[in-house]
This record gives structure tokens, sequence and C-alpha cells, in this order.
């Protein structure tokens, strides 16, 4: 009832320790208690003040004995071997696991653990199999594929790496992003181009946070709103825009009302009725290529050559490339 796993020839062994004189199963408890309450400190103290008291455990080990150097070296055997299976099959055996684990607690039982490796093409003996047990197992008798794919290193790739001889034909090309970070009437224009696309109504958006119409929300309110309208911007662009339209109470909460208002101007001007003879002028939307994206006639020749050369492989070796994206 204490939640305190106890197995049966522990059980019997502590009855025997701890029998009371009397006939029949009696225990003595008192005598049980004291000697569990040594672990933060000892009894009679008053009486014995020179009595070394050792500093209380505040973890204990139940029922799963440490691994020896033998097991350990045979366990780093089989996490090299599954390393270079997956290597050369190029298999995400995270995603076998997880079919056996919905509720995502990263771990499953040492049968299933061996079912899917088995299915994998990595079958284990009886011996290794009790090894990742020692390794890898919990109080719960459960093996922790997690930490076996950690150190296993599944599927780690080396992109520009060290050649040896050969001449990298790598390119390195810059990629923002940043964005317009730091140019906030070029980042509001970003901005308008979206809204002026896609034809969204964000005070209403907003307003669903700000039940008391206070004009302001919290950052993490504002930046969920704008990704829940697909307006994508980066981290830097959206710190650009806390910043730039926070309150000046709090830095935290952020005058969705004045940004709503910016953005608005490319349908509207709010000051008509005091200018009634002002003319609009029609918002020009951007084209939806990036000047920064475009490529010249020789950029495409390559661009198209890879491309043919890739989807020959993939349809010769009857390749399926998306689950591993």
């Amino acid at each position: 009832m204490a939640k305190v796993p106890v197995s049966n020839p522990e059980f019997q062994t502590l009855g025997e320790i701890y029998k009371a004189p009397k006939a029949g199963e009696h225990v003595c408890w008192r005598e049980f208690c004291d000697a569990v309450d040594e672990a933060f400190t000892k009894k009679g103290l008053e009486k014995n003040l020179d009595v070394e008291v050792g500093n209380a455990r505040t973890n204990f080990v139940y029922g799963r004995p440490a691994a020896t150097q033998a097991q350990l070296d045979n366990v780093r055997r089989i996490t090299e071997d599954f390393t270079e299976f997956i290597r050369k099959n190029r298999l995400d055996a995270k995603s076998f696991f997880q079919d056996f684990d919905r509720h995502r607690h990263f771990k499953v039982s040492p049968k299933v653990f061996r079912q899917v490796l088995t299915a994998l093409g990595f079958p284990l003996q009886d011996r290794d199999a009790n090894d990742i047990a020692s390794v890898y197992g919990n109080q719960d008798n459960e093996i922790m594929y997690a930490k076996f794919l950690g150190d296993s290193n599944c599927l780690e790739y080396i992109v520009n790496g060290p050649t040896t001889g050969a001449k990298s034909t790598y390119v390195k090309n810059f990629t923002d992003f940043d964005g317009v970070r730091n140019n906030t009437t070029a980042l509001m224009k970003k901005i308008q181009d979206m809204i002026s696309k896609d034809r969204v109504r964000l005070l209403e958006f907003f307003q669903d946070h700000d039940i008391l119409r206070k004009g302001y929300v919290p950052a993490a309110k504002f930046r969920s709103t704008l990704f829940a309208q697909r307006i994508n911007l980066t981290n830097a662009e959206f710190d650009s825009l806390e910043k730039h339209f926070a309150t000046p109470q709090d830095p935290k909460l952020v005058n969705y009302v004045d940004f709503v208002k910016e953005t608005n101007l490319i349908f509207t001007d709010p000051n008509l009725e005091k200018d009634p003879t002002k003319t609009i002028g029609k918002w020009q939307a951007p084209s939806i290529l990036d000047p920064k994206d475009v490529l010249n006639e020789a950029q495409e020749r390559i661009l198209v050559a890879c491309l043919t050369r890739l989807g020959t492989d993939v349809a010769h070796r009857r390749l399926l490339i998306k689950p591993h994206f």
C-alpha cells in the first residue's frame, strides 16, 4: 500500500528477520520502522552524542543489478554493428519503434524490441537481448529505445566534410534566415503583400485573444495569430515586430491595434473623412517570384540535369525518399 515494491522472497526474508516472539505470523513493525528510519538518522542520539551518522540516501536501486563490463562491451559491439547496418540500408529505425509506442514514452518491452530489430533485418540472440536489457532497461523491465538509437548515431550525415585527396565540388551559398529584421518599413511591406494576396482580416483574430479589448496581446499570442493566418516570418522578423509594436508598460505585450492599422493602409486610408477628395492609389502586389531566388540560364540547366539524374536513380532503385525527409 505504501508503493514499496517487494518481491515474495524478500518479503519472506523480512518476516523471518523481524519475526515476533509470539506464536503465529506476527512481525515487530516498530523495529522494522526504526531500521528504515536509519536512512535519515539513528535512534537514541540523545544518549550517545558521539555516534557517527552517515549521509542519507535519496535514491535507491531495486531489483536491477548494474551491468558488468562484459555486458557493456557486448552492447557496445552491438550498437556499432547496428550503426553500420542502418548506414548501409538507410533505414529510419525510430519510426518502426514508434509504431508500437503510441503514447511516445520512448520505451518498449524486450519482446517488441527484438521483434522490431528482426523486422528490420537485424536479429538478436538471447544473450545479446539480455545484455541490452541490462544496459538500456528501466525499473519496469522495459527498454529505452531512444537511448539505444541515440548511442547508435543512426543516419548521421556529414555535409561538406573533409575529403581524402579529391577536391570538393560543394559550392557554399548564403541562405538568409534572418529576413528583413533591420528594416521595419520593408518588413511591413512584406506583411502587407501577404495580406493583400490572401485577403486576410487580422483584427478579428487578434480580438479572439483579447476578450476585454485592451488593444494588446502577449508576444506568444501575437506570433501564433500571425502564424495561424499563414504569415510565415523568420524568428528574427517576429522579434523585430514585437519590439517595434511593444507597449511602453510591458515589453512582452504587443499593441496589435497599431499593427493592424498600419497593415490596413493597403486597402484604405482611415482619415478619408477629414480629406474626402484624397485619391487612394491601388496596391500593386509583387511578383510571386523572389528576385533573390531567380536562376539564370546556366543555373537552370544545372538544376534540370541534377533533378533528372536524381529522378533516374530513384526510379531504378525503387526508392521512397519522402519518409527520410
